[in-house]
């Protein structure tokens, strides 16, 4: 089997948060060996993310006290035979700490360092705390989604987006890596990431953006067992393949009608209400209409789509997205899931220091000294 996109990058990684999170685990899951550099406090514990499973997998761990000075020469070795560093501390502090990627670029100028911040390096907000939803509102995506505020979404929308152009930076500076030889600094704003995300929007960015709003061809409706489908039948052929398939090809010429807007979607929806969700999917999934499940935590185990595709896989007898990037080599192989369970803190430590070049004497006068 061929090597993974990413086999032989290694990655340290210093963020215990989910944005830093999100974009290890694709690196590893990409091939990249990354070692999360952890607490010794916490050694033996599972090297968990926030707690998660899905975001902790296919990472080694090793232990080292960032608060002792002398760590930093610790760094210094380890960063020698270092591709990638992911950091996400507040803007300045590892510099302030005597490890930025200043002193790390002196040990190794190939190397490319990540730094994931809310909204960036600098700027008056550099500093300001804050969370996902901070940074979705700051953007215009929380706008964007939802003009008919207040409204806050459940999920994290900032951050994974964050962590994608974080991986699509440092795979960008590595390739650039090979043609001049040295590496470079990714400063990554979690904010301007969603911002990216209007990109699409039509005149997302004017006083009064345009907004997709709920009609009858573009809406949830609610089923006979309480669960819903997303109905985005936005288009002449997609909408008369809706009608004729639930029977009422009258309403064919009322697509994109406001004065029959309303009484459209009371017909529809007390059509709906007739049947169970998972019916309707697998009644109208070969009419042409664009009907889908709404799927809702432990909901998606069970979708047909996502058992065909291998969409959730195991790891430590946790459910956890898959790899979205199914990449496949000449020979047929393909990027696939870490699904092992994720180690132990500390686990790694003596394989990492032994690989950075540390004797066997030197690490143990490292764990004596309880630097590890």
């Amino acid at each position: 089997m061929s090597l993974k996109p990413l086999s032989g990058v290694r990655v340290l990684d210093f963020t215990a948060f989910p944005p830093g999170g999100y974009c290890t685990v694709l690196l590893a899951d990409l091939g990249a060996d990354v070692v999360r550099i952890e607490s010794p406090a916490q050694a033996g514990k599972p090297s968990l993310v926030i707690g998660q499973v899905a975001m902790s997998r296919g990472k080694r761990s090793m232990t080292l006290d960032m608060r002792n000075p002398a760590s930093v020469d610790v760094l210094k070795r380890l960063v020698r035979s270092a591709d990638v560093v992911v950091e996400n501390a507040a803007p300045g502090a590892m510099e302030g700490r005597g490890f930025g990627y200043s002193h790390a670029q002196a040990e190794n100028p190939k190397l490319v360092w990540c730094a994931m911040t809310g909204f960036g390096q600098d700027g008056p907000y550099a500093n300001q705390p804050g969370h996902d939803l901070s940074y979705v509102a700051h953007s215009g995506l929380l706008g964007n989604l939802a003009p008919d505020l207040p409204w806050h979404p459940a999920g994290q929308l900032a951050i994974p987006l964050g962590a994608l152009m974080a991986v699509v930076g440092i795979q960008s500076a590595l390739i650039e890596r090979v043609r001049s030889g040295v590496g470079g600094y990714l400063d990554l704003s979690l904010s301007e990431s969603a911002t990216w995300s209007l990109t699409g929007g039509v005149n997302a960015l004017a006083a009064s953006p345009y907004a997709i709003l709920a009609t009858p061809d573009r809406r949830l409706y609610a089923c006979a067992d309480g669960r819903f489908v997303a109905v985005a039948s936005a288009e002449p052929r997609t909408w008369g393949a809706l009608c004729e398939a639930l029977g009422v090809p009258e309403l064919k010429d009322t697509l994109h009608n406001r004065e029959k807007a309303a009484a459209t979607t009371e017909t529809l929806a007390g059509i709906f209400q007739t049947r169970p969700a998972v019916e309707w999917v697998e009644r109208l999934g070969s009419s042409g209409a664009a009907v889908s499940l709404v799927n809702h935590g432990a909901q998606l185990l069970d979708d047909p789509q996502v058992k065909a595709r291998g969409t959730i896989v195991e790891s430590a007898g946790v459910p956890v997205p898959a790899n979205p990037i199914r990449l496949s080599s000449a020979d047929g192989s393909r990027t696939t899931t870490a699904t092992a369970a994720p180690h132990l803190v500390g686990q790694d430590t003596d394989d990492v220091l032994a690989s950075a070049g540390f004797a066997a004497g030197e690490i143990a006068s490292l764990r004596s000294a309880g630097l590890v």
